[in-house]
This record gives C-alpha cells, sequence and structure tokens, in this order.
C-alpha cells in the first residue's frame, strides 16, 4: 500500500488536473460506517511483515468523522503507519494518503489533527486503541 516519491509525483500532478473529492466531514459516524461498507475490503486485512490494512472511523477534532483505512504495525503494539482516506471516481473508491488528501479537504488542518479513531475490528494486540469500540 506505500508508494514511492515517484508515484508519489504521478498521483500529485494527477490531481492538479482531477482533484479527488475526499469522502467525509459528516456529523455522523454512521455516515461513514456506510461509506466503508460500500468498500469491498474486509474490516481487518493482513498484510506483509506484520502489516494489517483496519477499516477505521476517524473523528476530526471539529468533531466530524471520516472513512479511512489505516495500516497498522502489530509488531509494534499497534501503531499506525499511514492512514488512508477515501474518494469516490466513478463507481469506485481510491485510496489517498493522509498527508496528501489534507491538501483536498475543505478545512484547515487545524479543525482535523488531531483525530481520533477506533478500527471497525478489534486489532489482536494493538496497545493504542484502548478504549476499544470506543474512539481513542
Amino acid at each position: 500500500m506505500s508508494m514511492g516519491s515517484n508515484d508519489m509525483e504521478q498521483v500529485k500532478k494527477q490531481f492538479e488536473k482531477d482533484p479527488p473529492k475526499i469522502i467525509g466531514g459528516y456529523k455522523r459516524q454512521g455516515w461513514a460506517q456506510k461509506a466503508l461498507d460500500k468498500t469491498e475490503n474486509e474490516d481487518i486485512e493482513q498484510e506483509k511483515k506484520g502489516f494489517i490494512t483496519a477499516k477505521a472511523i476517524l473523528e476530526a477534532k471539529d468533531g466530524s468523522y471520516y472513512p479511512a483505512f489505516l495500516l497498522i504495525d502489530t509488531k509494534k503494539s499497534g501503531r499506525i503507519k499511514d492512514a488512508f482516506f477515501l474518494s469516490e471516481a466513478q463507481e469506485q473508491f481510491n485510496l489517498i494518503p493522509l498527508e496528501l488528501a489534507l491538501e483536498y479537504m475543505d478545512k484547515d488542518t487545524s479543525d482535523l489533527m488531531p483525530f481520533r479513531y477506533r478500527t471497525l475490528g478489534k486489532v489482536k494486540g494493538d496497545q493504542f486503541q484502548k478504549n476499544w469500540p470506543d474512539f481513542s
């Protein structure tokens, strides 16, 4: 799921022509849940080298909600390595890395960060989500 810097440059050029529409900013977390339910991914998917990708709902500092996928390192007690937001494009979803997605959201980063989050499925060995299934 990670991108090299060359890939990132190509993506940025594409976005300059056709900016992504980041899904989220919902007033209710149920709407973020519905967006995640539309994706074909499992709630938690095993990746290489002890990583998992987990569907999650992010709660922004301003109280709005965003559906996202988190890349979590299970070897480091559940530390988040990266976050990907959803954007819709012609009947499918694209995953946009956090740092890139922030550039296309119609809010200041200070209204969004820091995010609180909760994964849809329980991540075994995750010590960062102390209150699961509530937000951490």
